[in-house]
This record gives structure tokens, C-alpha cells and sequence, in this order.
């Protein structure tokens, strides 16, 4: 398991906030993007890491992908 942090970002780059889990990979971490999606309306997409190191951007409007 490892802790990712999702990043929500506006349409005009603000983060606004973040969320942490605990979760078991990156495949996991791809469906919990996608929930948090549905959930932050005001995001357009979040930036999601594991510790320091970018793992995937989800975005509202493109299937996700790796970084």
C-alpha cells in the first residue's frame, strides 16, 4: 500500500485542495481519480503522486493517463 495524494485543479491551474489515501496501486489509484472527479465538480482535473514522485492526471474532458 501506498499513500497518493489527488490534487484538484481548477480550469485555470488553482489548487484549491487535496486528498490523501491509502491505497493499494496505481490502478486503484486511477478509479479513485475518477470517483473524486464525479465528486469535485469544480475540478477539471486532478494531479495525482505517490510521496514526490506524479503518477497520473485524470482529467474531466480525457481518459486518464500516465505521467
Amino acid at each position: 500500500m501506498s499513500i497518493y495524494t489527488f490534487y484538484f485543479r481548477r480550469p485555470d491551474g488553482e489548487v484549491p485542495s487535496f486528498e490523501a489515501y491509502d491505497l493499494e496501486g496505481g490502478e486503484a489509484a486511477v478509479a479513485q481519480a475518477q470517483v473524486l472527479l464525479e465528486q469535485h465538480m469544480s475540478a477539471s482535473h486532478i494531479d495525482v503522486f505517490d510521496h514526490d514522485r506524479a503518477v497520473l492526471t485524470c482529467s474531466r474532458f480525457a481518459p486518464a493517463f500516465a505521467v
